[in-house]
């Protein structure tokens, strides 16, 4: 099936049965796919064609969702922007992507009335909280547009700056984006009466495949949480009664930091299984996690380029992996030679639900993808077990002056095993005579103290000599990616 098509099925199968829970609102899968076929027809009243691109910059809402769709039942491709990003930033991507239409929301659009001029190809903004928008809507026919779309056309592109350092719109096509939901909900073991617990904007591959794809396939329900806070989460959880959680491992580091007495507060019986992706998880958080809320922790492993590539299972998963490999994968050195097993070496992945191409850019889909292969730039390395260990993006791996190489994730692992600290980050920051200086940096929990001392003298009871860290800083905030990575570049171009 390609996308409408699976809105459409299940609206059939299951029409009356909740699709989206936002708050006290609630939405069938009759009434999503209604008003889907609204936003259709809007579009094509306004001259939207098939394959013509029509951009989504919108808070986590059901107005996200409804839209998405409306533009794949005109056969569109649907531009994803981050409304995290500032209006310089979001000007560029509504050039670069060729997007004729914005649906967006009125503190959004207003941010960008200045870049308007800058935007030629931009013929229409549409706010979807506008008494216009929505007089516009009431006008038009429910009946979903008669669009011939195949498995192979372009449905989605999405923005990402993840394997090569900078901004560039990933092309899915349909085929490409129903590659992997059916795959992760057998390991999760998604079912229709499943609830999923969803803090994870549409904007990310996670959030509109594995758990938005992936529910509306099996007729689940989704509960959208506008924004993330721990106790937002436990609050949907005990009221929804939801079984499934999707989410980020900032998410879940919060989540599982969270005093016991806190938790106790709430029925989370009803809660099974975690699924996370985006960053390399703590196992000793995630450890404390499962047995916190009672549930299984799956780990995911992909990128905006592929989707899933390795996950844990809720039949087979092991703390610290990213699980087993879901398609062909080597694991290379700099030479481009298969490593020794349980050697560490970028991980390269073939996968029939791969990005057709960067778009408009054709040197860097080069760059990533060779003979059919796809080169991610991540560092990786099979245990004694067979699962799959992610280690780090090649670009920051820790290099001593002996030519000994550290992963950051070693020594933010136990940096996170020390009672007083909340996050860490473990980067070489530059200097006056560019050599990196390795810096813990660490955010300490509310009302918890610890010197410079105290650390060291910890990291050394811990961890090897090599990997010890040269300097300590004490900070308020880890900067994260919303998807919840660190971002290493700002650290690491911090002056001692």
């Amino acid at each position: 099936m390609n996308l409408k098509e699976v809105l459409e099925v299940t609206a059939r199968e299951v029409p009356q049965r909740t699709a989206l829970v936002f708050g006290p609102q609630k939405i069938s899968y009759r009434e999503l796919d209604t008003a889907a076929n609204r936003v259709a027809n809007t579009l094509i009243g306004l001259g939207v064609k098939k394959s013509d691109h029509v951009a989504i910059l919108m808070s986590h809402n059901p107005d996200w969702v409804i839209s998405y769709f409306g533009i794949i039942k005109t056969g569109g491709v649907a531009i994803l922007l981050s409304p995290m990003l500032k209006a310089p930033e979001l000007a560029s991507l509504l050039r670069d992507s060729d997007a004729g239409v914005l649906i967006t929301e009125r503190r959004l659009s207003r941010m960008l009335t200045t870049f308007r001029p800058d935007i030629p190809r931009l013929q229409h903004v549409l706010d979807v909280d506008s008494e216009t928008y929505k007089s516009m809507l009431a006008k038009v026919s429910v009946v979903s547009p008669d669009v011939n779309i195949n498995n192979d056309d372009t449905a989605t592109i999405i923005y990402t700056s993840g394997v090569l350092g900078r901004q560039k719109g990933v092309v899915h096509t349909h085929a490409s984006l129903m590659g992997t939901p059916d795959i992760v909900s057998a390991g999760l073991h998604r079912v229709r009466d499943d609830v999923v617990i969803d803090p994870v904007p549409f904007f990310y591959l996670l959030g509109l495949s594995e758990l938005l794809f992936g529910s509306i396939i099996k007729g689940s329900t989704v509960v959208i949480i506008p924004r993330f806070t721990p106790r937002s989460v436990l609050e949907a959880v005990e009221r929804e009664k939801g079984s499934i959680l999707f989410g980020v491992p900032a998410m879940y580091n919060a989540l599982a930091m969270l005093p016991d007495k806190v938790i106790s507060d709430y029925d989370l019986s009803s809660l099974r299984v975690a699924s996370s992706a985006g960053a390399k998880s703590s196992p000793h958080l995630m450890g404390i996690l499962e047995n916190k809320l009672n549930l299984t922790f799956c780990e995911t492993y992909g990128l905006s380029e592929l989707s899933v590539v390795s996950m844990s299972t809720f039949d087979n998963h092991k703390l610290g992996t990213v699980g087993k490999p879901i398609c062909d994968l080597r694991i290379v050195a700099d030479n481009g030679e298969e490593v020794a097993p349980g050697e560490v070496g970028e991980a390269v992945f073939k996968a029939p639900w791969m990005m057709k191409e960067y778009y408009n850019a054709p040197e860097l889909t080069t760059q990533v993808i060779r003979d059919g292969w796809f080169y991610t730039g991540d560092l990786v390395r099979v245990d004694e077990d067979d699962y799959l260990e992610y280690v780090e993006k090649k670009s920051f791996i820790i290099v001593t002056q002996s030519g000994l190489k550290i992963s950051p994730w070693d020594v933010e692992d136990v940096l996170l095993s020390h009672p007083a600290v909340a996050e860490a980050a473990y980067v070489g920051v530059g200097c006056v005579s560019d050599e990196l200086i390795p810096t813990a940096f660490i955010v300490l929990k509310e009302g918890q103290v610890a010197s410079e001392a105290a650390m060291a003298a910890f990291c050394r009871q811990n961890l090897a000599d090599f990997k010890l860290p040269k300097k300590f800083e004490f900070v308020d905030n880890i900067p994260r990616t919303g998807s919840g990575k660190i971002m290493r570049q700002l650290l690491k171009e911090r002056q001692g």
